[in-house]
């Protein structure tokens, strides 16, 4: 067994700086020697494997196996969002106690060319986004500190932690971030990929709030990438993904919030509302400087025969309701109405009731300039090709359109700006997205095959109107996309010299082959 003082060893090369250019990676980088250098004998470790090697430097306390804990591994498989990943089989979980445990996995991975994956939330619909098959599923869930800095004007908030985590610790200083919106969807993933916020109009998506990431690189060094410090590193993380490193803590601006209290809530209408609801929405998009702390979100769904729009209003301080934007939809009649005055975390926590677990779920998006007709005409087309999926077990797709608002727009240029590739120019943005969840694999085909038609068909008449834009948000996008390419062939170029630089030997690319990839085509299927 490995003794203490040489664990230590090994743990402290996580928090080797980088002295030199070279000190993310010598050529070539030696992992056994590297890993040995700081105590490992791994002559000790009886068939050597990337599981066995954590469990014998961590415990076995911290590597669950389908046998011998197996309730463990079922306990934690089952946790995830969408079935599809729960259906994913690792060949063990590792619950890293720390960050610096994270380093170690790393370089273990590449020691003995272990794939892994790695989970924030688990909030991804599609089997790979944070579990993989016979690999290592690193789990981040002990890493939950939410840390303020003495003067309360930043907070560092580790991955383990979900949204609602987050919005319950600081609702008691009257603080906030710009975080996510629905309560379990974990810290990491959705800031890596974007992260749309109830205070984005305002202050811009959860990547454009971060002034400081902790991320352990390829050769297992922990670096701070700010925009002073390893800023292209820094500029790559604002919506790159999971290609640059693995983040142990994210530091965030923080924001006033008096009694931690937003306006929120949503209107259903029925289908002789849906002109008017239409145009409020269109109005409240292009309008948004009026009045930036209104947003929202505009569900188009069929209950049996019953067609409904649900409008997810909400507004980034109390008294929301009497908004000029959301004028238009309180003229609409509605026939039901939850919005209120909320506490942050208890909204989030009523949107989560409406993201049913343990089933199999999907997401599809693409972005297009916001224009009244093609809102109307993605609204038919999804309720015209929904009857094929009608037969299938337990389906319930629903459309659904996100603003991107000139504020948010705007926003993406603070701090040396962002990878999205979104400008002024193309704004406001409409994304046009197909969520839905169904019972069984046996229909996976079907919905998947649906999903493609609908957004195809209303990217094609974007395309015929000329308000198309190649921008998909990765935290909406199908494994059937090609998020990155998206992001434009100059931010892509970009992204790949600094992939290049911190990690030559690319272990992110294919030691963690979880989607998005630089420049991995889309999951085969693309053709659907």
């Amino acid at each position: 067994m490995i003794n203490a003082v040489r664990l230590a060893g090994l743990a402290a090369l996580a928090s080797v700086a980088a002295a030199t250019e070279h000190a993310f990676e010598s050529s070539p980088f030696n992992v056994a020697k590297a890993l040995r250098d700081h105590g490992v004998d791994f002559s000790k470790i009886p068939e050597l494997s990337g599981c066995r090697a954590l469990g014998n430097v961590y415990g076995d306390h911290t590597v669950y196996r389908e046998s011998p804990n197996a309730t463990q591994y079922s306990d934690f498989t089952g946790k995830y969002w969408s079935k599809i990943q729960s259906d994913v089989d690792p060949h063990c979980i590792f619950v890293a106690p720390t960050a610096d445990s994270v380093s170690v996995m790393v370089l273990l991975s590449r020691l003995t060319q272990c794939p892994f994956a790695v989970k924030s939330g688990g909030h991804g619909a599609f089997a790979g986004a944070s579990n993989i098959e016979g690999g290592m599923t690193v789990s981040l869930e002990m890493l939950r500190n939410v840390t303020l800095s003495d003067g309360k004007e930043t907070v560092v908030i580790q991955p383990g932690n979900t949204w609602s985590d987050v919005y319950t610790a600081l609702d008691k200083h009257e603080l906030t971030v710009t975080g996510g919106r629905v309560s379990s969807v974990g810290t990491g993933g959705l800031t890596l990929g974007g992260g749309i916020s109830f205070f984005s109009n305002l202050h811009g998506w959860a990547c454009d709030n971060v002034v400081r990431y902790e991320v352990i690189t390829a050769s297992g060094v922990k670096v701070d990438a700010t925009p002073t410090s390893h800023p292209d590193l820094y500029w790559a993380l604002r919506g790159g993904g999971n290609n640059f490193g693995i983040v142990t803590a994210f530091t965030f601006e923080t924001l006033p919030l008096p009694d931690a209290k937003i306006w929120g809530g949503s209107k259903t209408y029925l289908e002789a509302a849906f002109e008017d609801v239409e145009k409020a929405y269109h109005n409240l998009v292009v309008n948004s400087p009026q009045d930036p702390n209104a947003g929202m979100w505009l569900a188009w769904a069929q209950m049996d025969d019953l067609k409904v729009a649900v409008a997810e209003l909400y507004y980034a301080k109390p008294n929301g309701s009497e908004s000029t934007l959301f004028k238009g939809f309180n003229e609409a009649m509605a026939v039901e109405d939850t919005t209120k005055e909320r506490v942050v975390h208890e909204y989030t926590d009523l949107i989560e009731a409406s993201n049913r677990y343990d089933l199999r779920e999907l997401y599809w998006a693409i972005t297009a300039k916001a224009t009244l007709e093609l809102a109307t005409f993605a609204r038919n087309t999804f309720y015209e090709k929904r009857s094929a999926v009608s037969g299938v077990a337990g389906a319930d797709p629903v459309l659904i359109m996100h603003p991107i608002t000139e504020g948010q727009i705007e926003s993406m240029s603070k701090n040396g700006g962002n990878a999205l590739g979104v400008t002024p120019e193309d704004g406001p943005l409409y994304i046009i997205q197909i969520a839905s969840w169904w019972d069984d694999a046996e229909g996976d085909q079907a919905m998947y095959t649906f999903a493609s038609d609908v957004i195809s068909t209303v990217a094609a008449k974007a395309e015929e109107l000329g308000v198309d834009n190649d921008y998909v948000y990765m935290n909406y996008g199908s494994k059937y996309q090609n998020v990155i390419a998206s992001y434009g062939a100059e931010n892509v170029a970009k992204l790949n010299a600094i992939s290049k630089r911190y990690d030559p030997q690319a272990v992110f690319q294919k030691l963690q082959p979880g989607y998005f990839k630089l420049n991995r085509s889309p999951a085969p299927g693309s053709e659907l």
